[in-house]
This record gives structure tokens, sequence and C-alpha cells, in this order.
């Protein structure tokens, strides 16, 4: 099949087309930088804007996002609007498949959602009200937090597994915030398995690692997988680390962001998660798949 990947030279873009490759298909990349074909979601807010890239593709992935807002990187233009113009593009060319990567938490109460999980609920209304009218499959893939070791957000937790006293969210029940990571790898088999369906499917798909840990379980597994003994846990207010990390944002990073910390809060879990069905293996634990930093 030939395959279209927006984002693929992001950290899960890149995994998926390594996958589907391996599978034996054709595939062209589309992003900002370092793909195949250049294009910008910040300004490439019309179909026709997409039209030459998306010719002739039999399935289209979308894979491209960001968690923090900075300068004209905005959730609207590139978790909204570029999305639209790309899905509006793909009716129009009779793409056969689109599968839209969006994240966990799409079904979080309102109060604590966040202008970044808002703009992933828009994206998917949008898909699924483009691709009404056609006669391609609209699929949603909602991934859990996705590790690798060579994402900048695992070697996070890496660093924050190591610190002698590891903060917690939460006075109440500190670190009981719930979360089932997922590595990166097999998310993409997962994908691309889905992209491979010979059957329209025209739903969401949820896809999560085999465990699901309290924030301090994850923490103090991360901390024993580099060989480390126990640490001071200090309990601080949701509010107080919500606050941190939107200071944090104004700081050259991408990882930590006050809507990521409601999206912990609210738990990164599955409803139904199904990537038992999409691997047909169980998925492989995270801390054994990871490489100590």
């Amino acid at each position: 099949m030939k395959i279209v990947v927006f984002g693929g030279a992001g950290l899960l873009g890149s995994a998926i087309v390594g996958e589907l490759r391996s599978h034996g298909h054709s595939v062209i990349t589309a992003g900002r930088s370092g793909c195949d074909k250049q294009v910008d979601f910040r300004s490439a807010h019309s179909a026709e804007d997409f039209a030459p890239l998306v010719e002739d593709a039999d399935v289209v992935i979308n894979a491209v996002g960001i968690l923090i807002e900075r300068g004209d990187e905005r959730f609207d233009t590139v978790h909204v609007a570029a999305p639209r113009a790309l899905f509006e593009a793909c009716a129009q060319a009779h793409v056969a498949r689109v599968v839209h990567i969006s994240a966990l938490g799409t079904r979080t109460a309102e109060p604590v959602v966040g202008r970044y999980m808002a703009s992933k609920r828009a994206a998917e209304a949008a898909l699924i009200e483009t691709m009404a009218n056609s006669r391609g499959d609209a699929v949603i893939v909602r991934p859990s937090l996705l590790m690798s070791a060579s994402s900048p957000s695992t070697q996070l937790f890496q660093w924050l597994a190591r610190l002698p006293i590891i903060t917690l969210p939460g006075l109440l029940s500190p670190g009981h915030a719930r979360l089932a990571p997922m590595l990166c790898a097999d998310a993409a088999a997962a994908i691309c398995r889905i992209c491979e369906h010979p059957k329209a499917l025209h739903r969401a798909i949820e896809l999560a690692g085999p465990q699901e840990l309290s924030y301090r379980e994850f923490l103090a597994q991360l901390r024993s997988s580099q060989g480390l003994d126990s640490a001071l846990w200090l309990p601080l207010p949701w509010a107080l680390l919500r606050w941190m990390a939107k200071l944090a944002e104004f700081f050259p990073q991408k990882v930590i962001s006050s809507d990521g910390m409601r999206l912990l809060k609210a738990g990164l879990t599955a409803e139904r998660n199904e990537a038992l069905y999409w691997l047909r293996c169980m998925p492989k634990p995270v801390i054994a798949g990871i490489a100590p930093a």
C-alpha cells in the first residue's frame, strides 16, 4: 500500500514509518522538517495545501502534535485547523483509510480537560464529520503515555526517579494518579496492523500498556530499574504543581506543561485497551523495554 505519514519524523511517527516499511509498504513522510515532503501545520489550513500530498494514497496517518503552545505553534492551528484541512483533502481524494493519532483522555470531564485535550477532541470531531459523507474509513487511535529510550519525556521520568527527594502530586492521596504507559514500538506495531486491517473500522481505538500503575509505583519501578534504593517522597498540592508546570512552559523544553498535569490527574488509562488484539500478543512491560539512563 501507499501510505503517507504526517509527522513522520516525530517519535511515534518515525516508529510507525519503520514498522510500515518493514511490512513492505511504500511510505512517504510529510512534515515541517526531516521528511520526504514539506508541509507546515502552523500555516497549511486549506485542503489545497494537502491535496498533492495525499493524491493516490491508500492510507493517510496524522501523527502531528504538540504539548505546549509556543510562538505560532497553537493548539487551534496545529491540532484543529490543519488536520481539518487534511481530512477534507483525503475525502476529496477518496483515500481509503485515514488514521488520526489522538490521545487517551478525550472522555475526561470538561472542567479538567484543558486546551490541549479540547483541541484533541475538536480534531476527532472534524475527522468524523469530514469523512462521514465519503467512502473512506475514519480511525481514531488514542495511545497512552508512550515510552522510548530516546523520548525526552521518558528521560525526564527517569531523571525524576533518580532524585533523592521525589515530589508526588496530591496531599490526600499523593501519587495516586493512574497511568498505563506503553512502549512506543508496540504502539507503532499496533497502528501498522490497523492500517492493514481489511475491513472498515469507523471508530476510536485505545492503546495502553499491560500494567496499570499509580504514579508513585511508576516512578518507584523506574528508580529500581536504575539500581537505586528507596527515596524520600514529598507530597505537594496539585495546584502548586500545575503552577510550576505552567512556569516550565516558558523554558526551552517540550514535555512539562500545565495541561499535562491535568491529564495526569484525570488518569492516563484506557476504558477498553485493544493493544492485545492489534499486537496479537501482550504488550511488553515498559520498565523492561527501556534501557536505564
